[in-house]
């Protein structure tokens, strides 16, 4: 697949789809325009450098988040799983006669 990024043409081989890779080209020029938009600079490379440590921020916060989703996830399995010892404990108990 031909890819054209800040000026530079080069093709991709990959085993991915065809439309993933596009899809990625794609979200990369968007992070491009964002970061062309905010800065004075119009250098290439630049451009680059800051669209990659604006995605990689963005990966490294979602990883985060979904830490903290498991993490969440996990407390509240532990949870729920006390409460369920407590009421078969509780239920399983016999006045003496």
């Amino acid at each position: 697949m031909k890819i054209e990024l800040l000026g530079a043409s080069f093709v991709v081989q990959t085993d991915e789809d065809p439309e993933h890779l596009k899809d990625l080209v794609d979200y990369l020029k968007t992070k491009i325009q964002e970061v062309r938009s905010s800065v004075s600079t119009t250098d290439p490379l630049k451009l680059a450098i800051l669209s990659a440590l604006l995605t990689t921020d963005e990966l490294f916060k979602e990883r985060t988040l979904q830490r903290r989703q498991l993490a969440d996830s996990q407390q509240v399995e532990e949870i729920t799983q006390r409460i369920l010892d407590q009421l078969e404990s509780s239920l399983s108990y016999r006045a003496p006669e």
